[in-house]
C-alpha cells in the first residue's frame, strides 16, 4: 500500500471526526436554546404558569432569595416607584416569617398594547402572630398564547406598604 492510500485514509477519518465534532456541537447548542427559550427563571424549572410564579415568588420572599424575587419581576417594573411593593418595599420583607394560605387566580385579559395580564390574590399567615395578610399580584406577558411565553409581575402589593410591612 502507497502513502497515498494512508493519506487518503487520514483524510478521510478527519473529515468524519469534524463532522461529528460539529453535530454534536450543533445538538448541544439546540438543547441549551430550547433550556433557555421554555425554563422560567422566576420558578427554576419549565413549569411557567401564573399559579406557580406566584408561588415560586411568595417562597423565594420568605426564603430571602433575591435572585430569584427579582426574576419573577418585569425588570423595569422591579425597580419602578411607582409599581407597588416592588424593589425597595421587597429588600425591608426579605425572610419574613409566613405561610401561604392561598392564592387565587383571576381571570385573563388582554390590554390594549396586545399583552395578557392576570390579577392573582395571595394570602399568607404571619408565623408570630397568625393574622393574615392579603396582597395582590399583577402578571404580565406576551398575548399570543405561545407555548415559551413567560408571567412576570409588574404591579404587586404583597407584603404591605413600605411604611407598615406584613409580619413585623
Amino acid at each position: 500500500m502507497s502513502d497515498v492510500h494512508y493519506q487518503q485514509q487520514a483524510a478521510r477519518r478527519a473529515r468524519l471526526l469534524w463532522i461529528a465534532a460539529a453535530l454534536i456541537i450543533a445538538l448541544s447548542l439546540g438543547a441549551l436554546l430550547v433550556r433557555a427559550l421554555f425554563r422560567d427563571t422566576c420558578t427554576e424549572c419549565f413549569a411557567r404558569d401564573p399559579r406557580s410564579v406566584v408561588s415560586s415568588f411568595a417562597q423565594a420572599v420568605t426564603g430571602s432569595d433575591w435572585d430569584r424575587v427579582s426574576a419573577c419581576w418585569e425588570r423595569t417594573a422591579f425597580y419602578s416607584l411607582d409599581a407597588g411593593c416592588s424593589e425597595v418595599c421587597l429588600s425591608r420583607l426579605l425572610g419574613m416569617p409566613y405561610e401561604l394560605v392561598g392564592i387565587s387566580l383571576g381571570e385573563p385579559y388582554h390590554t390594549d398594547a396586545g399583552r395578557t395580564r392576570l390579577l392573582a390574590t395571595v394570602t399568607v399567615r404571619c408565623v408570630a402572630s397568625g393574622e393574615e395578610e392579603t396582597g395582590d399580584l399583577l402578571l404580565d406577558t406576551v398575548g399570543a398564547n405561545l407555548p415559551w411565553r413567560h408571567w412576570k409581575i409588574v404591579e404587586s402589593t404583597f407584603g404591605g406598604p413600605l411604611s407598615d410591612p406584613w409580619c413585623q
